[in-house]
């Protein structure tokens, strides 16, 4: 062979080998990417207007008929200054199944709420509604403005950026001082974390260098500072000891944020006012909390 082709050759293989290199070098974030996009392709899906809804109607008649449910329908929104359920019926968003049928409950200022229930029974679902995200069902649900409530879910949602834009997360034009994010770290005890991260406005992947309970107390770090009149919690203490949560809890009922948590422990009925029992086939029970008791199926 010529030295020439050899060289051609030479260059021609690491040039291939170069272009074979980028995407092994970035198969991690090309992975994390690609679930990225498939769970904003499931969030686009639930928010857009459903087709079936409109068109096939005698499919869905004859589906909700062969389930025993009432035919695809939506329940009322009423923009309110609480929450208030009326006669609210809850499905899920393929109509197939009743999770809660009729509910009239209402939640007032300072008259916390605690669902709770079996697996499955629809104590999620039914924040996914009080959020606008699942629609299927009837009645009337009331709630406040969306800038009046925050939501924390189970897996604490952590934006990479600075320690500023994840306290300050949603509203990150809001102006917050240096000393108040200090003391709404110092309620969640993690008082420490402006040194580790070298000071509020270094870039960091929190979900990597936080436990999971560290990021369940740094979101609700984020209800400390809003205060906002609702807080919305789903399992969202579930990763702590039991005497952090209850540190937590008592310090969350002390401020002016009225509170609706999902839970399984029996430690938290006290830091509400009524518990909302969820019972297989929609049906449910509201209990003053002072008289509630949890039995053995739902610890």
């Amino acid at each position: 062979l010529e030295v020439g082709r050899i060289v051609q050759a030479a260059g021609a293989f690491a040039a291939i080998l170069n272009a074979l290199s980028i995407l092994v070098d970035n198969l991690e974030d090309l992975s994390r990417f690609a679930a990225s996009v498939g769970r904003l392709e499931t969030f686009a899906h639930t928010l857009a207007p459903d087709p079936a809804f409109h068109l096939n109607g005698h499919l869905r008649k004859a589906a909700a008929h062969k389930n025993g449910v009432a035919e695809a329908s939506r329940f009322h929104i009423e923009e309110r200054e609480s929450l208030r359920f009326e006669d609210f019926t809850l499905q899920t968003p393929n109509s197939e199944r009743i999770l809660i049928k009729d509910l009239t409950a209402s939640i007032a200022a300072g008259k916390g709420l605690l669902i709770v229930g079996d697996s499955g029974v629809g104590k999620s679902s039914l924040l996914r509604a009080i959020a606008g995200l699942w629609n299927r069902g009837d009645g009337t649900l009331m709630r406040p403005k969306f800038e009046d409530m925050l939501f924390l879910p189970q897996h604490a949602y952590m934006t990479i950026g600075s320690l500023r834009v994840q306290l300050n997360y949603p509203n990150l034009d809001r102006d917050v001082t240096d000393d108040q994010l200090r003391e709404a770290l110092a309620l969640v005890n993690l008082d420490g974390l402006v040194e580790r991260c070298g000071g509020f406005d270094a870039d960091f992947d929190f979900e990597k260098i936080l436990s999971v309970g560290e990021q369940q107390r740094l979101a609700l770090a984020r209800v400390f500072l809003k205060n906002p009149r609702y807080a919305l919690l789903d399992e969202a203490t579930s990763a702590l000891d039991r005497e952090n949560e209850a540190s937590l809890y008592e310090k969350l009922a002390a401020t002016s944020t009225t509170l609706v948590s999902v839970s399984h422990h029996p430690g938290l009925v006290k830091y509400h006012s009524q518990v909302l029992e969820l019972k297989p086939g929609g049906e449910w029970s509201l209990h003053a909390a002072a008289k509630f008791r949890f039995t053995g199926n739902l610890v």
